[in-house]
């Protein structure tokens, strides 16, 4: 069953002043802010998925972050 969210230990703690994780603490900020956008991609995730077959998956918040860092760096695959 796929999940929603799993709490994880917080990356902006260990990496420092790294301007990377910078720019993902406000990508985080505004997921945070604005749940719909979770609750929008889980809906959108568990539509017509077959129960019965596969393996559990990313969860929608690493499917969601996952896609919003690809467009932004512009990445492709």
């Amino acid at each position: 069953m796929r999940k929603k969210r799993n709490p994880q230990m917080n990356i902006f703690e260990i990496l420092g002043k790294n301007p990377g994780p910078k720019e993902l603490e406000q990508i985080s900020a505004i997921l945070d802010a604005n749940p719909e956008m979770l609750d929008l991609a889980f809906a959108d995730l568990i539509r017509n998925r077959r129960k019965d077959t596969g393996r559990n998956g990313l969860t929608a918040e690493q499917v969601l972050r996952a896609a919003i860092l690809k467009q932004v760096r512009e990445l492709t695959l």
